[in-house]
């Protein structure tokens, strides 16, 4: 009898260790060091390497610092790592060359300096040359007609769109006419009123008239001398016979066959000392 009572109390205590093992709290059965390993987790450090020991034990002793009489560790708030964590933009210079230290000290885009100073470095480079060839090149020189109306007319504007056309002018840049030559940028001749500011409005031709117009051109320019002062007078002529008008010299005096002549000359004699020959 003693021993069954025996047998059945060892049992009892058995199964009374069982349910406390089984039903212990999860807590109680972590390490005595893994809640110390957790709250001495690194927090991420942004800097040089040399200051990370430091800075590790600066969040440890204040941790220790932030700990409650029950052992478990206060919530702390760390700063915000945001505006430090982005990286510093840097400028770099083009083509892969290397940056001047005053340059970045002073955070100027070394870019913008450079083109800012081509012109200047390109104009020194030229200069020399310039002043070594001006003597070689003719001065530009202007040849100028003029299409005047007869006795003090006016010439309406709708006429003058005719006639240019008809002459073989286009209305363009600087709304005056021009005849091109193919391929060249520059006009071989120009066609302006003779009234200032010398433009016509494109808008208004019904609404306007003039005395006459000018016409002009520089040299040297797209073509020989001679061949662009052939292409001025033809276009002279025609439009005083569109127009009913005259057609005078520079010095506003009726273009007689003579000065037309002796224009002509000065034009071969422009070529001649610019190395072209008609």
């Amino acid at each position: 009898m003693d021993n069954l009572r025996l047998i059945l109390i060892l049992l009892g205590l058995a199964v009374l260790a069982a349910i406390w093992l089984l039903h212990r709290p999860e807590g109680s059965s972590r390490k005595p060091g893994a809640s110390r390993r957790e709250d001495r987790r690194q927090e991420p450090f942004i800097g040089d390497a040399g200051d990370r020991a430091g800075a590790d034990r600066a969040v440890e002793l204040d941790q220790d610092h932030n700990r409650e009489h029950d052992g478990r560790p206060r919530q702390t708030t760390l700063p915000d790592l945001g505006a430090a964590a982005e990286p510093e933009t840097e400028i770099r210079p083009p083509s892969g060359q290397p940056r001047d230290a005053d340059e970045a000290s002073r955070g100027v885009p070394p870019e913008r300096e450079w083109r800012e100073a081509e012109p200047v470095a390109a104009a020194a480079g030229t200069g020399t040359n310039a002043a070594a060839s001006e003597d070689d090149t003719e001065a530009p020189r202007i040849v100028t007609l003029y299409v005047r109306a007869r006795d003090d007319r006016q010439i309406s504007g709708l006429s003058l769109l005719d006639a240019a056309i008809k002459a073989g002018l286009r209305f363009g840049e600087m709304k005056i006419f021009h005849r091109r030559h193919r391929g060249a940028a520059r006009p071989v001749f120009s066609m302006a009123n003779i009234t200032r500011p010398g433009s016509f409005d494109p808008s208004a031709w019904n609404l306007f008239q003039t005395p006459g117009v000018t016409l002009f051109m520089t040299l040297p320019g797209p073509v020989s001398a001679l061949d662009a002062w052939d292409a001025m007078l033809a276009t002279g002529k025609r439009l005083a016979e569109l127009l009913d008008a005259d057609l005078m010299d520079d010095a506003q005096c009726l273009l007689t066959r003579q000065r037309t002549a002796q224009i002509r000359e000065e034009m071969r004699e422009f070529d001649r000392r610019n190395g072209l020959h008609s």
